[in-house]
This record gives C-alpha cells, structure tokens and sequence, in this order.
C-alpha cells in the first residue's frame, strides 16, 4: 500500500509515516493541499490520511473537491477540532472515517487498515488467494495454515499482488505502491524480490502463482 499524509504539522507527520513504514508500506508526506494535489496527480495512492487543518486550503474543501472528480480514494480525516460539525460534514462529503486529535498510532493504523479493506478475499486482517493467506496486521504469510518466511519488501509486493489478483500490474505500478517517494533501490529490486517469492510459494505448495507477462508486467493467478 501507498499512503499520502496531508499534515502541515512536520513532526506528526513524520510520526505517522515512520508508523506505516515501519508496517511495510509507503507513506509520503504532504504539508498543504497545494503540495497534495500535485502528489495524486502524479502518483497513485491506496488511502489518503487528511488533517483538516491545512495552512492554505480547509480540509473540508479538500474531500468536497476530490468527490467532485470523482477521486474514490479512501480518506481518514484527522481533526484538532472539538465540534461534531466538521467530522460530519467531512463524512457525508465522502470521507470514510476520523480521528480526533490527539490519537494512538496504532488506532490510527487500525483505521487504516478498516477502510482498505476488499470485499472479494478479505476476512478482517487477512488477505487470501487460494491457500495463501496474508495477515496485513502482522505481516505474515501463510500457505495451508502453515507459516512461510517472507521479509518486509516480499509481503509487501505480495500484498500488492493479492489485493490486484487477476490483474496485469507493471513493475512501475509495484515499485509506486511499496516504496516512499526518495527510496533508493536498484532497477531488479522488484524482480529480484518477485523471484524469492516465487520460489518460497512455490516451496510451500501455493496453489496460485504469479506469473509474469513479458514486457508487460506480473499476474496473481
């Protein structure tokens, strides 16, 4: 998953992006709205957390235009405010869900992880595709109940693949989804990282198997 924060409070945001990092996603940091726009036009992200706060554009304002481009990505509002007005009027905009400030890092992860849930595969944490199931809150990898090996970057490009099950996705599209804005990685980090899995499902006995499409990209069949 990718997560853009839009917070103008650098050191909250930085808090919250090491959380979801630390998580095995990405997360990059926008400090206005001006600076928001220009991310989601360029990249594409799996949730956006939102303070309503923002320095050059109210937030309420935010949510109310990206639903008015029809932009479905879920949205989990982040409020100083006390009032109920604004959580309200930012939920029947289209915002999925809020959270008061101050917070719990781990509420605010759990949060996450609710409105990124699928209905097709999806049982609370876990993530399937024919025996493989994926815990996306502890990060484990299971084939037939039993447990299989997998480091930070393989269950997250794992991750990816199920949740795009039955979808062509291009190494670009991987590389978008998993790794922040700045990481530096080699040009076969995807499909290094796509072999080991490979080979751990396969050893396993995975009865799904990602197959790769040449010039194209990877499939989760």
């Amino acid at each position: 998953m990718r997560i853009l924060i839009t917070e103008d409070n650098l050191q909250l945001a930085e808090f919250i992006q090491q959380a979801i990092l630390q998580d095995g996603h990405a997360a990059d940091i926008a400090n206005c709205a001006k600076e928001m726009t220009s991310l989601l036009e360029g990249w594409q992200y799996d949730a956006l957390v939102l303070d309503l706060g923002l320095p050059d554009t109210d937030g309420i304002d935010v949510i109310r235009q990206l639903r008015a481009q029809q932009n479905p990505i879920p949205i989990l509002i982040l409020t100083a405010r006390g009032g109920v007005e604004d959580r309200i009027k930012g939920l029947d905009l289209g915002a999925d869900d809020y959270l008061n400030k101050p917070f719990a890092i781990d509420e605010l992860k759990a949060r996450l992880r609710a409105i990124l849930r699928r209905p097709v595969g999806y049982s609370g944490n876990i993530l399937t595709r024919g025996n493989i199931s994926l815990d996306s809150k502890a990060r484990r990898v299971m084939v037939d109940n039993n447990n299989v090996n997998m480091g930070k970057t393989e269950v997250a490009i794992l991750e990816y693949m199920i949740r795009h099950a039955s979808l062509t996705v291009s190494k670009n599209a991987i590389y978008d989804a998993i790794y922040a804005l700045g990481f530096e990685v080699t040009d076969n980090a995807i499909q290094v990282a796509m072999h080991r899995i490979r080979k751990k499902l396969e050893q396993a006995g995975a009865n799904a198997d990602i197959k790769t499409i040449r010039g194209i990209g990877y499939i989760l069949s």
